[in-house]
């Protein structure tokens, strides 16, 4: 009997956690998933069309191709415990810097997209904080 030697099938990555500097920033890292609604009139003379847009931009989180979790801003423990007016001790918590945003990606139309976005932003955490179902 011989041994057959199976290859690893690659593992194609879905999941991607960002860090922006700040919620700010999210228009502008975030662009490609931004949408703009218009309005189109047309002049009865000449039929030209103008395009006007409609309201702010906002993001788009969810189509079937990614999904968008804003997660903001995360908290971790400080080591210090305090007691709230009821006597119960909790663990103390501060803000860890910067803004986070995770990505799933559900096929590949916008994968070049978010793969530059993780060469620019990308963080690899050990234990993830939130995580998609």
């Amino acid at each position: 009997m011989t041994e057959e030697i199976l290859e690893e099938p690659e593992v194609i990555k879905t999941d991607f956690y960002l860090k922006l500097a700040n919620e700010d920033a999210m228009p502008s890292v975030l662009s490609a998933f931004y949408k703009q609604d218009t309005e189109t009139t047309v002049d009865e003379e000449t039929f030209e069309e103008t395009i006007t847009n409609i309201g702010d931009p906002y993001l788009v989180q969810n189509t079937s191709d990614y999904a968008i979790d804003v997660v903001g801003t995360l908290h971790e423990a400080t080591g210090n415990t305090l007691t709230d007016e009821d006597g119960v001790e909790y663990p103390e918590m501060q803000a860890m810097t910067g803004w986070h945003i995770n990505i799933r990606l559900v096929g590949d139309a916008v994968r070049e997209t978010v793969e530059a976005l993780n060469t620019s932003h990308g963080v690899t955490p050990e234990t993830p904080m939130r995580v998609w179902l």
